[in-house]
């Protein structure tokens, strides 16, 4: 099993050329797992659940939606985003890469692993797929391949479609749990049917009304509901991640990588600021002290208190200034980055 599946993310000796190659994901299988089982509930409980009209809108709905999905999963997972040069090559083993050698995979617009020349500056080698992704965003564990300019597309129609199964069950679910707690008449004659309640010999309404049957019913959608919203909730966060980064002109990676390198430069240079802060704030409290007790005249510690407040405040503009202009000339590091085929070009 360990041979056709894998938990940890490992380089390979070859490049991926698509998703179904060996090892698999365990992540791309639990996806395929939760598709298979929505499918059948939705094909073959919840749609039958609703009354004939709705019933047979669903049935439509689910197949043209559950079609889309499997349809771009399997292309964003088939489909190779290695660079043009790259595909056209046959497949070798690359070499392990050295960084006593070179600095970084990718110089000057060359992959020293790959050694081809890359065509656009946001193509990444991934060390997993271990090829170079033209204009790479990000290795999706759920496909099990990179996520790059050629399956971008079909990526977000994949997440798309997904939201919409989950949206639209749970809106049937919750469709269903109006018409059980209020006219229980408007399900289906098998859903109304199971949750009959009136032939038992109970010895009150309240059991007549919910029964074990009943409330096995209700338990269902409530269940089936809650899954499916966490689902969309999730499925609506990456979607919107990935407007709100299509926005700014990022990759998945590039945000990330700058997000995470600023912080810590921020944290780092934080750490330091508060330190000499407080080396200041000791030193004026020393110099107060000695003032005061060679002197004693408070005009001229008012005077130096004064003084070394002005030199608080104007240290704190210079670090907030500093660190504005860090964030800043990082952020447009990349923009300012010239690819040699951009140089050529001009």
């Amino acid at each position: 099993m360990h041979k056709c599946c894998s938990l940890r993310l490992k380089r390979r000796p070859q490049r991926r050329t698509n998703g179904l190659q060996f090892p698999l994901n365990y992540q791309q299988i639990v996806g395929w797992i939760v598709c298979v089982v929505s499918a059948l509930v939705n094909f073959l409980l919840l749609s039958h659940i609703q009354f004939d009209d709705l019933k047979f809108a669903s049935l439509i709905i689910y197949s043209f939606v559950y079609a889309v999905y499997v349809i771009t999963h399997f292309a964003a997972s088939l489909v190779d985003p290695g660079e043009d040069d790259l595909r056209k090559r046959v497949i070798n083993i690359l070499p392990e890469f050295d960084r006593t050698i070179h600095a970084h995979v990718i110089e000057n617009g060359r992959c020293h692993l790959c050694n081809i020349n890359t065509t656009d500056r946001k193509t990444k080698h991934c060390g997993i797929c271990n090829k170079c992704i033209f204009k790479f965003d990000h290795h999706c564990k759920w496909l099990n391949n990179c996520v790059g300019r050629r399956n971008y597309t079909v990526f977000i129609l994949c997440v798309v479609s997904a939201l919409l199964i989950t949206l639209f069950t749970v809106i049937l679910c919750l469709i269903d749990i109006y018409f059980f707690l209020v006219s229980p008449q408007e399900l289906s004659s098998a859903a109304q049917t199971f949750i009959n309640c009136t032939q038992l010999e109970d010895l009150n309404d309240v059991t007549k009304k919910y029964c074990k049957s009943s409330i096995y019913f209700l338990i269902f959608l409530v269940t089936f509901c809650t899954i499916a919203l966490a689902i969309a909730c999730a499925l609506l966060h990456l979607l919107c991640f990935h407007i709100y980064i299509s926005i700014l002109g990022v990759s998945t990676y590039e945000y990330i990588m700058r997000n995470s390198h600023t912080k810590s430069i921020c944290c780092k240079s934080c750490r330091t600021n508060i330190r000499r802060l407080y080396i200041i704030n000791q030193d004026k409290i020393k110099s107060n002290a000695i003032v005061s007790s060679e002197t004693g005249v408070n005009g001229e510690n008012m005077t130096q208190e004064h003084d070394n407040e002005i030199s608080v405040k104007n240290f704190i503009n210079t670090l907030v200034t500093d660190e504005l202009n860090k964030a800043r000339n990082f952020f447009l590091y990349e923009n300012s980055k010239i690819h040699p085929s951009n140089e050529d070009r001009s």
